[in-house]
């Protein structure tokens, strides 16, 4: 028996045939699994606590997979699964930014403090007594008086140095690196807590380092 192509699968489904709709995503399984486990592999879910399993993953691509059965249309000159697979990979990152966004909102009503939201930069400042008691506690013998007076002045021009940056950029940075909830975030959490891509996320990240690099003194 000759095998039906996708798009022609697809076009009798979209006809109400429940029959090619069942062989279209049985015959798209094995992408839709491979999809999954590279997604699974790549942002690290194996090790976070998202509570999220590679089948979570492969049941919603599937959905994405169906759901772009209505909307393909053969006349555009395009195989149905290259159509299909950003709808697919969508439903699978939609479900580990939900997943995520619910282990945040843990972690908020853990602290009993607010939602993460952009703080201002004199806000998280520490002033002079602050600082140099706190790095005298940390380490009271390590340290001289006037090694932490320098290390003191390395953070107030950091923070100057980020307060010289958009507004953008001060609020990845902080968010990334942890100022704002002293909890540093991994590049891929950063990107869904913003609703970026990754690739996107490395790039912003890029820039606004190379940009605070140059509002530091000390770098030239």
């Amino acid at each position: 028996m000759k095998t039906r192509s996708n798009e022609r699968l697809c076009a009798q489904a979209q006809k109400g045939d429940e029959n090619a709709r069942s062989l279209l995503l049985e015959k798209n399984y094995g992408f839709i699994r491979q999809t999954a486990a590279e997604l699974y592999q790549s942002m690290n879910l194996g090790e976070s606590d998202l509570g999220i399993e590679m089948d979570d993953l492969t049941q919603e691509g599937c959905i994405g997979l169906l759901d772009a059965i209505s909307r393909f249309d053969s006349s555009k000159g395009i195989k149905f699964l290259t159509y299909a697979a950003p709808s697919i990979k969508n439903t699978m990152t939609d479900l580990v930014r939900s997943a995520f966004a619910q282990y945040e909102q843990r972690m908020t009503d853990k602290k009993n403090g607010p939602g993460l939201q952009k703080v201002l930069l004199d806000e998280i400042l520490p002033d002079d007594e602050r600082m140099l008691r706190i790095e005298a506690i940390a380490n009271p013998t390590a340290k001289s008086p006037e090694q932490i007076y320098l290390d003191w002045e390395t953070m107030r021009e950091l923070y100057e140095g980020l307060e010289k940056l958009s507004e953008r950029e001060q609020t990845y940075l902080l968010y990334r690196y942890g100022f704002t909830d002293d909890t540093e975030h991994t590049l891929i959490g950063t990107a869904i807590h913003f609703s970026l891509r990754e690739s996107r996320a490395k790039k912003l990240e890029e820039e606004a380092m190379d940009n605070l690099w140059l509002e530091l003194p000390w770098w030239f």
